[in-house]
């Protein structure tokens, strides 16, 4: 019964994942937390990997950073699904006002797996999920780091930092 539940909660989230891509204005209007949990609980149901979402702290992003941070979750967890073999997987974003003046904002995504790993190094230029995460990051000022060993699993960490409160989102 446990099984069946948990695959029918993946469904649904599953489902309103499709419905948020049929509506991309609705990726702006939805929190970036509630989002993330949705991408989550998706990948959850998708390959039974229980995938735990940690937000601490809470600010609202410009259009174009909320996206980049969904896209890049999105295509994580399909890497832990399609190539990881992991037992577990966590996505945690942390917002953090900077000192001294708490003026700018600084926001980290990690993505952890406890999967296989791999050896980053041998990763060829041309692998396209990460080259386009690669490039989302960049292309919101955005630096990117991907941490693995064989057998380690994987971190992947995206941080970007805003010098000053945006007037419009």
């Amino acid at each position: 019964m446990q099984d069946l539940r948990g695959l029918s909660r993946g469904a649904l989230a599953e489902m309103r994942t499709l419905l948020l891509e049929l509506r991309p204005a609705a990726l702006v209007e939805t929190r970036l937390e509630d989002l993330l949990r949705q991408l989550g609980e998706a990948a959850n149901g998708r390959s039974g990997i229980p995938v735990t979402v940690k937000v601490e702290g809470q600010a609202e992003l410009p259009r174009d950073v909320q996206i980049a941070f969904y896209r890049i979750t999105q295509e994580a967890l399909n890497n832990v699904v399609k190539h990881a073999r992991a037992r577990q997987a966590t996505v945690h974003l942390h917002y953090q006002r900077r000192e001294p003046a708490q003026t700018g904002l600084r926001v980290i995504l990690t993505v952890r797996d406890d999967g296989r790993g791999f050896d980053p190094a041998q990763i060829p230029p041309n692998h396209l999920g990460l080259g386009i995460m690669q490039e989302r990051a960049r292309s919101i000022g955005a630096m990117m780091t991907i941490e693995s060993q064989p057998g380690r699993g994987t971190q992947l960490t995206v941080r970007w930092e805003q010098a000053e409160p945006e007037e419009e989102k």
